[in-house]
């Protein structure tokens, strides 16, 4: 008869208790590598090499104060099928709506962490749309039935023209997979260089608590078969639309 057994609240069965002890992996490769330095003849630890300097012109294609990156990211975007528009921020609802009509779109659900909700879901109600709040108890069911979602980013990636999210308490991922149209609103102060400015956002946002998940979107969902058939919207939206907003008029001072 199998025994059971209390530890700090959690039940063992008798051969979880009598299993041997884990290997002590670390004792074992101290215990390798001195085998390996006696036969070579070397009698003490050997220092490991000074790590080498970074080149941020090797590494880096895009700095982190490029003047240069906001049109670089346009461009990359654009090139990996997303369609851009770079408006002010009074022309972002007008945006929008002109992306939402021209895909013909009727259910809508807005999932933004910054960008204010409200505004934009009067104006496409106004429109005869349908619109779901991702703050909403029913949203994570609503948002399978909407063909468009309208979210914000955490960041845009300038070396690639990529979209950086991720999810928590606030914002859901499945808002940015299970539609057939994603709108995404850009602000332009949050287009970083690349991935190495990011993930140092990324701690600093989470507070070093880093989230279950961290997506890289680099335009519409795309897969293609052993013949090379690509097909797009299988895994995700089939349309990626990014509105870009300048926190200020470009001509200004």
């Amino acid at each position: 008869m199998a025994r059971v057994f209390l530890v700090k609240g959690r039940a063992l069965s008798d051969s979880y208790v009598n299993s041997p002890k884990p290997i002590e992996l670390p004792r074992m490769r101290t215990q390798f590598l001195s085998g390996v330095r006696q036969a070579l003849g070397h009698a003490e630890t050997i220092a490991p090499a000074a790590r080498p300097e970074r080149r941020e012109a090797v590494v880096r294609e895009v700095s982190a104060n490029d003047p240069k990156r906001i049109d670089r990211w346009i461009r990359c975007a654009a090139g990996n099928g997303m369609s851009v528009e770079r408006v002010a921020a009074d022309g972002v609802v007008a945006a929008i709506e002109k992306t939402l009509t021209a895909r013909k779109s009727r259910r809508v659900m807005l999932n933004c962490l910054t960008w204010p909700v409200e505004p934009l879901a009067q104006a496409l109600n106004a429109a005869g749309m349908q619109v779901h709040r991702w703050t909403e108890p029913s949203c994570v069911r609503d948002v399978f039935e909407c063909d468009t979602a309208v979210t914000d980013c955490r960041y845009g990636l300038a070396d690639t023209g990529a979209l950086m999210v991720w999810s928590d308490a606030g914002f859901g991922r499945s808002s940015t997979l299970t539609v057939n149209l994603h709108i995404v609103i850009l602000s332009a102060d949050k287009i970083l260089g690349d991935l190495v400015d990011a993930m140092v956002m990324l701690g600093r946002d989470t507070a070093g608590k880093l989230p279950s998940n961290v997506v890289i979107i680099n335009g519409p969902s795309k897969t293609s078969d052993i013949e090379m058939n690509l097909v797009t919207g299988v895994h995700g939206p089939k349309f990626l639309s990014a509105i870009v907003v300048d926190p200020q008029p470009r001509n200004a001072a």
